[in-house]
């Protein structure tokens, strides 16, 4: 898909069914169109905005019924009246801390839909700051001074109340602050542990594995399309990058994730942020076909349980690139991407066999932001170790797209792994630094004396700029 078409859209497959009503949980608010310069909506708004952060993060979806959760079709409010100014002016208002808001919209049955991405609370619980205007009975209406907002079963925004609650809202408070903590002890007793080596093959395990499933994947779907998508869909089981990421302790010891369905839906929130073109790794679709689901496996001699999502062998569309991931219950994640360079449209002669900075950049930064987010909501993350298996390289050049030369040697190796180890501190704090270190010796592969030096060409700036030919706000770096 064209990424300028794209820019400041969820993908359809994303979010369409929640606006068609198919499926709705705490973490997704509709609500019918409304005038949201007026005081009382402002006040409700605010609150729903206050319980969704509190809740890990969410969806406030405009123009649907929040009884029937039906569409209501377009409206003649302006377009203004959902914009990122009028959100953030409520968030300004009434709650503390601030929250940076996402706006962004959702295509069903030729509408267009705002979206409000609300992001996570950080170390402190939302709280309003603010009461709503007078109502009748002379009491705030929509939102009160004071109060923590919280989801719940209905779905509605109420106040907090019980111990339950508050102990799930204020753990996941703790989890933003222990990585001070973790800091300010390591540096106290200085040195740096090592992983187990153990972690590292079973991360080298849960990536051989899952590229071995995508693979299988796209010889079972090659089997199913027309003949004419068969040559296209055998060569992306053949030509992919699988990357995986495994979240350490200070022991060297992998970190359970005891919920990775629940964790990831809270991660993607913030991941429609920073690494999100209309696509995006490790989504939780809930198109039931391709929808996230837990299998066991045997991973480094043990049974072991696994969410997945995106499985290849279900889907019906024949897309640039096909994608599938895995988060395994033992702190490790991984995505595999076929290459979108070398896609062409039907009828067009494909383009000569590269690889670009651009898409090469976007995966990297894809699996590391996930990685950070991820272990933002987890306590006790001391190493991030990182995997990347690219295959199907043999003949493939460098290009800026397929006009542009970047280097043109030719690869003679079929294939690139390369492990690397980065301190939590160090993707949380220098995250372009922890990109370079990861990204740098895959492009350096490409590396042509006169034509392409990786070393001073992957700054912070030719990063930016890379992703600014995507045409959207929602892929970028973290800041420092």
């Amino acid at each position: 898909m064209a990424a300028a078409q794209e820019a400041d859209k969820i993908a359809v497959s994303d979010l369409s069914d929640l606006i068609a009503g198919a499926n709705e949980n705490l973490g997704v608010e509709f609500k019918a169109w409304m005038d949201t310069g007026e005081a009382e909506h402002k006040a409700k708004l605010a609150r729903h905005i206050a319980a969704l952060a509190n809740h890990g993060g969410g969806y406030l979806v405009f123009g649907v019924d929040d009884k029937t959760r039906k569409p209501l079709g377009a409206t003649d409010l302006p377009s203004s009246s959902f914009g990122q100014d009028a959100l953030s002016s409520i968030v300004k208002k009434y709650l503390d801390p601030r929250l940076q808001l996402l706006v962004q919209s959702a295509e069903f049955e030729g509408v267009t839909y705002p979206v409000l991405v609300v992001p996570s609370h950080g170390s402190r619980p939302v709280v309003a700051i603010a009461d709503g205007p007078q109502g009748a009975n002379g009491r705030p209406t929509g939102i009160s001074q004071g109060t923590v907002y919280i989801r719940a079963a209905g779905p509605e925004s109420v106040p907090i109340r019980s111990a339950d609650d508050w102990n799930a809202l204020l753990e996941r408070c703790l989890s933003h602050r222990v990585d001070l903590l973790g800091k300010i002890l390591r540096q106290s007793l200085g040195g740096r542990s090592q992983p187990d080596l153990r972690t590292i093959e079973l991360l080298v395990a849960a990536v051989s594995e899952t590229a071995a499933d995508f693979t299988e994947q796209t010889r079972v779907l090659a089997g199913r399309v027309e003949p004419k998508y068969q040559p296209r869909v055998l060569e992306a089981g053949d030509s992919f990058s699988a990357m995986g990421y495994a979240l350490v302790d200070a022991d060297g010891d992998p970190i359970n994730i005891e919920n990775p369905r629940a964790l990831n839906e809270r991660v993607s929130v913030a991941m429609h942020r920073y690494a999100h073109y209309g696509w995006g790794s490790f989504l939780p679709l809930t198109v039931l076909e391709r929808a996230p689901q837990v299998r066991m496996a045997n991973l480094g001699g043990k049974e072991t349980t696994y969410l997945e999502g995106m499985r290849v062998e279900n889907t019906g569309l024949i897309s640039s690139a096909f994608d599938y991931w895995r988060i395994y219950e033992c702190g490790t994640a991984v995505s595999v991407e076929s290459f979108r360079d070398n896609w062409s449209r039907e009828g067009q002669p494909p383009p000569p066999k590269h690889l670009t900075p651009l898409w090469t950049l976007v995966a990297i930064h894809s699996l590391l932001a996930h990685a950070r987010l991820m272990g933002q909501e987890l306590p006790g993350v001391a190493q991030v170790i990182v995997r990347m298996d690219w295959r199907g390289l043999a003949d493939r050049v460098l290009m800026w797209d397929s006009f542009r030369m970047v280097a043109s040697s030719k690869l003679a190796d079929d294939r690139f792994t390369r492990t690397t180890t980065l301190q939590w501190t160090d993707l949380r704090d220098d995250y372009f630094g922890a990109l370079r270190r990861v990204a740098l010796p895959f492009l350096s592969i490409f590396a042509t004396h006169g034509w392409f030096q990786p070393e001073s060409w992957l700054t912070r700036e030719a990063v930016q700029n890379e992703f600014k030919r995507l045409e959207v706000s929602t892929m970028r770096l973290f800041e420092e």
